[in-house]
């Protein structure tokens, strides 16, 4: 019975120390709009993201130029002499490359100092093509403001800061690129950048320039808040995803990049609207930036790189950060650790070779078999949501993180329970001992700076079981008090540093990839396995695992509340992918989607529908679409109209005006000549572009996209090619929205216009042969 309230009290003091790693993710409590003018107030901020998010607003839309004038209006009251900087862009090199008008806002608060050297504060206003924006990125833009009001409450910074709001970011970062050509762009010294991946959840500084060392120490010791993790600088470096920042990083400069992830299902949206957006997470993105900017804004900022150095948030906001060389030192430490305790257990008869190998390989094959059988489990689960697309997160995501986790518990208990029967626990913990330092020397030569993540854990967790040993623990099922508290204590590393990091990883993934967090839970589980085992022994009940089953059942039943969670509701909507082409020139019109599957609002548009590339629009066409044929209607076609056509030195050279009668938001353009090679060069915006052709069976095709048609929905496009070819340009005008004289059945409260740029439009195309 002792042994029973013992366990029970471990049981309820490891659920507390993990409900406290994952509640230390909260962010800050919002400071209300009556606070001090000194401080940031996320009620304050809130204003502008009303404001900025009252619709979607992506570039060359007419909504897009009202939140442009009411954030131009904002900096000319904020006294920052605002210019707009109209400039177009190239995103991209080689066959690849596209093109974006750009309005970006730009304006400058004056420091002291004649230090030629500034502090730039960057977000984007620009938002999806169906997204509201309020997260992405309306909150960073409204904490920009905010810093700005707040530092003008106070003496003046002896750097000056630059402000800019970037256009263009959704769809190629081209305001970044266009900025970088500006005057002031060559003083700028440190770049701050703030963006949004979903609604809520801590502000984290996911990524820093090249050679942080500077700038991580001096984060640390500004941000009043840091969430910060040279893991994810590692591993963000090496994924393929963009923001404005990467186009400053890739030029050289110093910086950091700070985002929420929580509530990725928002993440490009209409529901990412201010009533879904955190103010906590306002608060945390806003707080931050004032300290840094007022600290690095009396800093030298002469030299910012250093060599790389280890951070990352211990417990809570406790940052630890240290050179990369006392690695070696901890790894080498690990390493004396595994071999003494090893030895000890040999010396003491507690283990033998034979079972350490066979504890090693039992809990590989235990990581392995549980991290696999979550496939089947996961794709299970993505059979009772046929309406959720993967790329879209879900609602119910923290409630699925939960099942997962009890899920994976209760499947290492049951497995740990039958390999017990053929080994002592000391023999099975040394062999997840040995696993998980081989892993660490993998990661240590993979991502040393990343290596923390194992290596405290694994070292605290070995000194435990030393210690224990050297006190004559026996390795049996009973924990005498002393030897618990011990396990207890070595573990906090593990609780602290594992769970937080399993939940940030299935933040960013979710249901798409969520064998990461299981892992992690697998790994901080197998350094529990003491303390876990004595629970669940202590909790049996005539031979039965009763905790192992508790777990399974609490996953089951969470999995079955996520899964109910996920039908669609005005709340909750689903997201509906379809849009509208039509050819002008056959006079045949298409309904079209992404998805082969369609929900009870889409289903209308596709009554007799087959599955085959857009061919009808665009003569390189590949990917399967659902279609189905549509009522053409009389639209507006674009236009191409003859500015030159002449022949000089042996090279025709064809200028041409591309118009959107309709007010289109983008234009794209298909390039076919008769002869390959014909065309020699393609000037488009007065940029040139060095398309590649696409191989069809027409011919060759040149393919690129115009995004953000300036006001007058204009642009000038310059060819030269050989004489006497004819050229066929396939000219397609793309607005956002579907024709609602078409829509029999409106689209209800629970459907919503699914993300992405070929989603929720209506494209034209006219063809035109010179």
């Amino acid at each position: 019975m002792r042994h029973t309230a013992v366990a029970v009290l471990l049981l309820f003091t490891l659920v507390g120390l993990s409900l406290l790693s994952l509640w230390l993710l909260t962010p800050p409590a919002p400071v209300p709009a009556d606070a001090p003018a000194t401080e940031f107030s996320a009620e304050r901020a809130m204003v502008h993201v009303r404001q900025i998010a009252q619709q979607p607003h992506a570039m060359g839309t007419k909504e897009h130029a009202r939140v442009r004038n009411y954030l131009l209006r904002q900096l000319e009251r904020l006294g920052l002499e605002p210019q707009v900087q109209e400039a177009v862009a190239v995103n991209g090199e080689g066959g690849a490359a596209t093109l974006g008008y750009v309005y970006n806002l730009i304006g400058r608060l004056k420091g002291t100092g004649e230090t030629g050297k500034a502090i730039l504060l960057m977000a984007h206003y620009d938002s999806q093509p169906n997204a509201r924006g309020a997260g992405d990125d309306g909150a960073g833009v409204a904490a920009i403001l905010e810093t700005i009001r707040a530092l003008q409450q106070e003496g003046p910074l002896q750097h000056d800061v630059i402000v800019l709001l970037t256009d263009g970011e959704e769809y190629g970062l081209y305001g970044a690129r266009a900025f970088l050509r500006h005057p002031w762009a060559e003083e700028v010294a440190l770049v701050l950048n703030l963006e949004g991946r979903g609604n809520e959840g801590p502000s984290m500084t996911f990524e820093m320039s090249p050679q942080n060392g500077w700038l991580a120490k001096q984060y640390t010791q500004a941000a009043p808040y840091p969430f910060v993790s040279s893991l994810g600088y590692e591993i963000y470096s090496r994924m393929p995803n963009d923001t404005d920042f990467t186009v400053f990083r890739e030029d050289g400069y110093s910086g950091l990049n700070a985002a929420f992830i929580d509530g990725f299902v928002h993440y490009h949206k209409a529901t990412d609207a201010p009533e879904n957006l955190s103010l906590r997470s306002l608060q945390h993105h806003g707080s931050n930036l004032l300290a840094l900017t007022r600290h690095f804004g009396h800093t030298s900022l002469a030299q910012t790189k250093a060599p790389d150095r280890v951070f990352f948030n211990a417990i809570g906001s406790w940052v630890i950060n240290y050179k990369p060389n006392l690695n070696l030192l901890w790894v080498a430490l690990s390493t004396l650790l595994l071999f003494v305790t090893v030895r000890v257990a040999l010396q003491q008869g507690v283990a033998k070779v034979r079972g350490i190998i066979m504890g090693f390989l039992l809990y590989l094959l235990l990581v392995v078999a549980i991290t696999f059988l979550f496939y089947p489990i996961n794709e299970l689960v993505w059979a009772q949501l046929p309406l959720s697309h993967r790329h879209n997160g879900l609602y119910s995501s923290d409630v699925f993180f939960a099942a997962y986790l009890f899920l994976a518990l209760g499947l290492f208990l049951l497995l740990s329970r039958l390999a017990l029967r053929w080994m002592r626990v000391v023999s099975l913990l040394l062999g997840v001992f040995i696993l998980q330092f081989i892993l660490l020397l993998a990661l240590y030569l993979l991502m040393p700076n990343g290596s923390y993540l194992l290596l405290f854990p694994l070292l605290f967790s070995l000194g435990g079981a030393l210690a224990l040993l050297l006190m004559g623990w026996g390795g049996d099922s009973e924990l005498e008090p002393k030897y618990t508290l011990i396990l207890l204590l070595t573990s906090v590393p593990a609780v602290f540093m594992l769970l937080p990091m399993a939940q940030v990883v299935f933040m960013a993934f979710s249901l798409q990839l969520p064998y990461g967090t299981v892992l992690l839970v697998l790994l901080l589980a197998g350094l529990l396995l003491p303390l876990l085992v004595f629970v669940a022994r202590a909790l049996g009940w005539k031979g039965m695992p009763l905790l192992s089953l508790l777990f399974l059942l609490i996953g089951g039943l969470l999995t079955l509340m996520a899964i109910a969670g996920e039908k669609p509701s005005a709340e909750k909507p689903l997201h509906s992918h379809v849009s509208y082409y039509l050819n002008a020139d056959s006079g045949n019109a298409w309904w079209a989607s992404r998805f082969h599957t369609t929900d009870d609002w889409n289903q209308q548009f596709f009554p007799d529908a087959t599955t085959a590339p857009l061919t009808e629009m665009y003569p390189h066409a590949s990917i399967q679409y659902l279609k189905n044929k549509a009522e053409p209607l009389d639209l507006p076609a674009p236009t191409a109209q003859v500015l030159q056509d002449s022949v000089a030195g042996g090279t025709r050279i064809l200028r041409l005006k591309l118009a959107s009668p309709l007010g289109g938001a983008h234009l794209e353009l298909a390039l076919q000549a008769e002869d390959p090679g014909a065309i020699d060069s393609i000037k488009l915006a007065g940029e040139d572009l060095q398309l590649k052709p696409v191989k069809t069976d027409g011919g060759e095709v040149y393919f690129t996209r115009f995004h953000g048609l300036p006001e007058s929905k204009e642009v000038t496009l310059e060819l030269r090619l050989h004489p006497g070819t004819p050229l066929t340009l396939h000219l397609l005008d793309q607005s956002i929205g579907l024709p609602q004289q078409l829509v029999k059945t409106p689209r209800p409260a629970h459907a919503i216009p699914d993300q992405g740029r070929d989603s929720n439009l209506t494209v034209v195309r006219k063809s035109y042969t010179f």
